[in-house]
């Protein structure tokens, strides 16, 4: 087995289409794969990362945290007593597992008019409090899934599934997502890979995609490379 750790080669795997066939469990004995939102239904990335509140308080409450790291957006918990004042006075839907009187609670409001409250449990693993906010943008939980390698020193970063199309998420429907993701979030995504890959001029960045798109936005960029996912596997397994 050839067993590359996490600071010197991360997979970052978005939810496109494009990830579909690969083999994302040999993936982790040659790279850390860090996945993003509902990935975890699928499969077990070592790096699990969600900014949305709907998704943090799915991730939580039906995933195994013990089975990976867990990066959480503004995952903060708070007394079991706060969160159900908190509770009571909420003026909107609220979708809640939680019990008076027992541990600790992290509680979010506002996503599509929704609060959520989850109490917090000794038998899951830990969260790691993760905030969109970087520069001067507020990132995306996939852009960020990416920014946060290079924090934890990856020097070759494998982008994968991260397609930039706003209609081909393979979790459209489901649970936290919406049915259509608007233009202007594709538009963000674009600038946030963009301040990423400026900021971090000693990583190798490889966008993996059968056609090899090329963004005109990046191309100034001299640590990105435009890869297919045969010559991705070819530099991961030989």
């Amino acid at each position: 087995m050839n067993a590359l750790t996490w600071i010197d080669t991360a997979v970052c795997l978005g939810n496109g289409q494009s990830r579909q066939g690969l083999d994302l469990t040999k993936m982790k004995d040659y790279a850390t794969v860090i996945g993003c939102n509902a990935i975890y239904r699928d499969f077990t990335p070592d790096i699990l990362v969600a900014l949305d509140s709907a998704m943090s308080h799915e991730i939580y409450r039906k995933a195994n945290l013990n089975d990976m790291k867990t990066y959480l957006g503004y995952w903060t918990p708070i007394p079991n007593m706060i969160a159900m004042d908190m509770k009571r006075s909420c003026q909107t839907k609220i979708d809640f597992e939680a019990t008076e009187g027992g541990n600790d609670c992290v509680f979010h409001g506002g996503d599509f008019g929704t609060a959520y409250l989850t109490e917090t449990k000794e038998s899951q693993g830990p969260v790691i409090d993760i905030e969109p906010n970087v520069d001067e943008f507020a990132y995306c939980t996939g852009t960020r899934s990416i920014h946060l390698a290079c924090e934890l020193s990856a020097k070759k970063v494998f982008i994968v599934g991260h397609d930039l199309n706003i209609d081909n998420n393979l979790y459209t429907g489901t649970n936290a997502y919406v049915e259509k993701t608007l233009k202007s979030a594709l538009d963000n995504w674009i600038l946030q890979h963009k301040n990423t890959f400026d900021k971090f001029k000693d990583v190798q960045f490889y966008k993996v995609d059968k056609a090899k798109v090329e963004m005109s936005e990046w191309q100034d960029c001299a640590n990105l490379k435009y890869i297919t996912q045969e010559e991705m596997e070819q530099q991961l397994y030989n």
